[in-house]
């Protein structure tokens, strides 16, 4: 198959093949396997969350969550989960201009409380009232390291309890520097001020969060028609912030990545001119592929358009400078 004929696979679960399988279930309104993969991924606090983040999005439509946690009253898994579920019931509503989302709020809020207080240290009832708070448009002022406006409150108390969680501090890039009046001066400055983070590892996937905020510039200027939008690729801070993925990628192992992370690296060396490193974040996403940038991206809206283009792209500029000698190539 030539790599123009590629079509990757756009699942929300990505390479999380146990997540997969399970969604079709949870969106017909039964909870067993939910329960099952949870109790599975208790081990490991970073998977649980993330499972827990799209669970909940597809539980939100369907009656599993509240099945599960009539059937075990006290569960914190089942609580935990009921309150992720009751924040996106609210969040959606919110956003619709629903006349109960504020009723709708204050009873996610009081979900997570009872998650919180079955589970001391469990991230998620935190990841809940950050996702409330952004959704409500709670907005304060920032800190000294970053003085822009958004749901700060629930951002510290969630680091407090889990420094460095990979979805709070997208949800709080989200917060800031998109919503109703986006900002994206606001959004990098967050994502700089992150990876300056005092003991934030190398192999944390927040180092990929500038290429996001640049993902926000970016489409920001292309909503104000700026012809020269393009250009924010090829910028100083651009290159710093493919070097600091790069990286990140070297660094880390298949443990550490997530397909909407591989992907951002990956358009990001490909538009800023290193298209033969990207080749080798193509190859470690194999079959697999996310909307997100490439949405944002395409002058069409076509993900799976962009990602292949840029992925044909990167091939073939792996195999024109490909060293025979099998040096390893330098990064950006």
């Amino acid at each position: 198959m030539s790599a123009q004929d590629f079509k990757p696979v756009m699942h929300p679960a990505g390479f999380d093949e146990p997540l997969a399988r399970i969604l079709g279930e949870v969106r017909t309104g039964h909870w067993f396997s939910m329960a099952e993969l949870l109790a599975a991924s208790s081990g490991d606090s970073k998977l649980r969350c993330t499972r827990i983040a799209l669970l909940a999005q597809v539980a939100a439509g369907s009656n599993a969550a509240d099945e599960w946690v009539a059937e075990r009253p006290g569960h914190p898994d089942a609580v935990a989960m009921a309150a992720r579920v009751a924040v996106e019931r609210a969040c959606k509503a919110a956003a619709n201009g629903v006349p109960q989302a504020r009723n709708l709020g204050h009873r996610a809020g009081e979900l997570c409380a009872e998650a919180a207080a079955l589970a001391p240290g469990d991230p998620v009832p935190y990841l809940g009232r950050l996702a409330l708070a952004a959704g409500f448009h709670e907005h304060i002022e920032g800190p000294a390291s970053c003085p822009v406006p958004g749901p700060w409150h629930a951002f510290r108390d969630l680091w407090r309890i889990d420094p460095a969680n990979r979805e709070g501090c997208h949800r709080m890039l989200g917060a800031v520097g998109g919503g109703t009046g986006p900002s994206p001066a606001a959004a990098q400055l967050f994502a700089s001020s992150i990876v300056s983070s005092v003991g934030l590892s190398g192999r944390s996937p927040l180092q990929l969060l500038p290429l996001y905020a640049l993902v926000i510039a970016y489409d920001y200027r292309k909503n104000q028609r700026d012809g020269l939008a393009h250009l924010l690729w090829s910028t100083d801070a651009a290159r710093t912030e493919m070097a600091r993925g790069w990286n990140w990628f070297t660094a880390s192992t298949q443990d550490d990545w997530l397909v909407v992370d591989l992907s951002h690296l990956a358009h990001a060396l490909v538009v800023g001119g290193r298209s033969d490193l990207a080749a080798d974040v193509f190859d470690a996403l194999g079959p697999y592929g996310s909307n997100r940038p490439w949405t944002t991206i395409s002058a069409t809206g076509d993900a799976v358009e962009e990602f292949v283009r840029a992925r044909t792209t990167a091939l073939s500029a792996a195999a024109r400078r490909s060293d025979p000698r099998g040096r390893q190539r330098a990064g950006p």
